[in-house]
């Protein structure tokens, strides 16, 4: 084999190791990457090394399965932006134009496999969200706990690393419902708001309390809920489907004008449907029921402060 040959052979298989460290984060050891390529476990370890030096850092969990740590940059990069299929038709038009058809083909093929990614809403059913819920099916099979690296949570506002029970996943509402040893109940945690899963050789401890709690509209799960109902514009009817699909079921035409009304049982928290009221005053028309929550928005308003 000549020097280029080999070259070209090593820097193809670096290339596939990165790959499958960015699709499948914690699923590979150094041995199993090595028994996949046919080679030495010290080659891999060299291979790491000619990635880190690329400038990724890749770090192990407990059982030596290997994945990339994100940078900052991409960590705030939450959502992927989406093209419509009216978009992705226009563009395809437009590229047919082009005299390079074999460059054309290509890019129309990479539109198309974005285009075509599963979503629920805004969330995209990348490679990696479905490696998370592969390894939760797994756990959950094995009935052990797992850890939840790097969750961030909008109700405490934080970042940090769960501790659970994985006991019923239900990925096209990206929802885990999942026993929290911290806090020692159940909880519910976004699918997508979890950097990565780490399966622990740790078994269930509380399966006796692992039961399914509903969640409200706003995927919050709480015992304690209360009736609301309000009137709002059909801006904010578009808003909240969009972010909140479960929505969309307990909301009807308003009786009066072209508004809609949102009639149903909420957290008595009002977590979610608080920042939607804030977020998007502008469209909403009345708060008709209930008195607490009317009470509530007003404490809200005067305690803002800039």
């Amino acid at each position: 084999m000549s020097s280029t040959t080999h070259d070209e052979s090593v820097k193809k298989r670096v290339l596939s190791i990165l790959r499958i460290l960015i699709e499948s984060p914690g699923q590979f050891t150094k041995a199993e990457l090595a028994e996949r390529f046919g080679i030495a476990k010290g080659t891999i370890t060299r291979d790491f090394e000619e990635i880190k030096n690329a400038g990724f850092d890749i770090k192990s969990d407990s059982k030596h399965r290997y994945f990339l740590v994100p940078e900052k940059a991409v960590e705030q990069i939450k959502e992927l932006l989406l093209i419509t299929d009216e978009e992705v038709e226009l563009i395809k038009t437009s590229l047919k134009g082009n005299t390079d058809t074999k460059r054309t083909t290509r890019i129309i093929q990479k539109i198309q496999s974005l285009s075509n990614l599963p979503r629920i809403g805004n969330i995209v059913f990348s490679k990696p969200y479905l490696a998370k819920t592969s390894l939760l099916y797994q756990a959950k099979k094995d009935k052990q706990k797992v850890i939840l690296h790097n969750y961030r949570s909008t109700n405490s506002n934080t970042l940090k690393d769960r501790i659970v029970e994985p006991f019923h996943i239900v990925s096209d509402e990206d929802i885990l419902h999942a026993f929290d040893i911290e806090s020692n109940d159940i909880r519910h945690f976004r699918l997508s708001r979890i950097d990565r899963v780490e399966q622990l050789d740790d078994d269930w401890e509380n399966e006796e309390k692992h039961n399914i709690i509903a969640t409200d509209i706003f995927k919050i799960t709480n015992k304690d809920q209360v009736n609301i109902h309000i009137r709002i514009k059909t801006g904010g009817y578009n808003e909240l489907i969009e972010r909140y699909p479960l929505a969309k079921a307990y909301l009807s035409p308003s009786p009066i004008g072209e508004d809609y009304d949102l009639v149903c049982r909420v957290n008595k928290n009002f977590y979610g449907l608080k920042n939607f009221l804030l977020g998007y005053h502008e469209y909403v028309v009345d708060i008709l029921e209930n008195d607490e929550l009317r009470e509530f928005m007003n404490k809200t308003l005067k305690n803002i402060k800039y």
